[in-house]
């Protein structure tokens, strides 16, 4: 049996060191053929794609994309700035981006910021991807503020994905948290409840959390509903607020708490175990998000979040812009999610 070690140009050296003309002269093409397979361009004829991909296998060649986005002075290279993938709803956005850029010809590179250093983390990832000589940024993440990103305009195209953009040079394409916490606020208010508590993180914690918090909270008290705001800064870590939440229901002061994401609600519900408190028996509880594999059978209330349209639609206006940016006008779109009925919502006691 041959073992494979790792691999080599020709002649045993580094593929670092292969040229793209060696690839050519492999394959029996030109050097612009072979740039032409490198970039996608469906203009190759299959046969002529095998021969210059398998001359690129056997002698493991690795692209200088810096080298090829200057000599261009254009690219079809796209930043990512994308915030903590363990986030179950950045993890699958990451995915679904990727996949679209895939099938859109472009190629993404992706940097994920330390999340406990904030913004100033988050822009020295965006000056990283700047120095990588990227055509594009896409920007998915809950911290950095829209006049951070102004530095940045004047040099490529910037997309927010998946966070709320109101900047006027900033194309957006996010979930649309106002009518998100609307729809939830108004499950919770129709089931009967009267106090309700509900957690709004910091906007520097997240600002899509923020803002359905902030929505949820708002819509509440437009139907007369008495809320018990619980504000919170740490990161990390879901279970802040839910001692409050605890006393609140013990004290008979709220019969629902409302989380602006899935896994806080879940991370709640062994802490309510806990204290004895039984849901929804003692205490409705809502998430959002409605992504998290097996949520279903725990039986969350919740709001499903459209990721995939968000991610095709964010991925086609980057298109467009490397393209055309010249003559695109600016847009915000919003995309709002479903609601996911489940089991931890439910009517209050003195209304059943």
């Amino acid at each position: 049996m041959t073992e494979l070690g790792p691999p080599k140009g020709r002649n045993g050296g580094s593929p670092l060191g292969v040229r793209m003309d060696d690839v050519a002269q492999l394959a029996q093409v030109s050097r612009a053929t072979v740039s032409r397979v490198l970039m996608g361009h469906v203009s190759v004829s299959p046969k002529t794609q095998e021969k210059v991909n398998r001359a690129l296998r056997e002698l493991g060649y690795v692209p200088n994309m810096i080298a090829s986005g200057l000599a261009a002075r254009s690219s079809d290279l796209v930043g990512l700035l994308l915030r903590d993938p363990r986030n179950p709803a950045y993890g699958l956005l990451h995915s679904e981006i990727q996949n679209e850029a895939s099938r859109s010809g472009l190629q993404l590179i992706t940097v994920v910021p330390t999340m406990t250093r904030g913004a100033e983390e988050e822009l020295a990832g965006l000056r990283r991807l700047l120095g990588l000589r990227v055509g594009g940024l896409m920007v998915s993440t809950g911290v950095i503020k829209a006049h951070d990103l102004e530095p940045f305009l004047d040099s490529v195209p910037v997309v927010s994905v998946g966070r709320v953009e109101e900047h006027p040079g900033i194309f957006g394409v996010s979930y649309d948290e106002d009518t998100n916490g609307a729809i939830l606020a108004d499950r919770v208010a129709s089931a009967g409840h009267r106090a309700v508590a509900v957690v709004v993180p910091a906007f520097s914690v997240s600002t899509a959390e923020n803002r359905r918090g902030l929505a949820m909270a708002a819509h509440l008290r437009g139907r007369g509903i008495e809320v018990h705001q619980l504000d919170t800064d740490l990161f990390g870590d879901p279970v802040d607020r839910c001692e409050d939440i605890v006393r609140l229901t013990a004290e008979g002061r709220i019969t629902a708490a409302m989380f602006p994401s899935d896994t806080r609600a879940i991370s709640f519900m062994p802490f309510a175990k806990a204290a004895g408190l039984r849901i929804p028996e003692d205490l409705s509880i809502t998430g959002c998000d409605g992504i998290l594999m097996g949520a279903d059978q725990i039986g969350i209330a919740t709001l499903r979040i459209p990721v995939h349209e968000v991610a095709v639609r964010g991925t086609a206006v980057m298109a467009e812009l490397l393209k055309n940016r010249s003559s695109a006008t600016v847009r915000h779109e919003r995309f709002p999610g479903v609601f996911v009925p489940g089991r931890t919502l439910a009517s209050p006691a003195h209304v059943r």
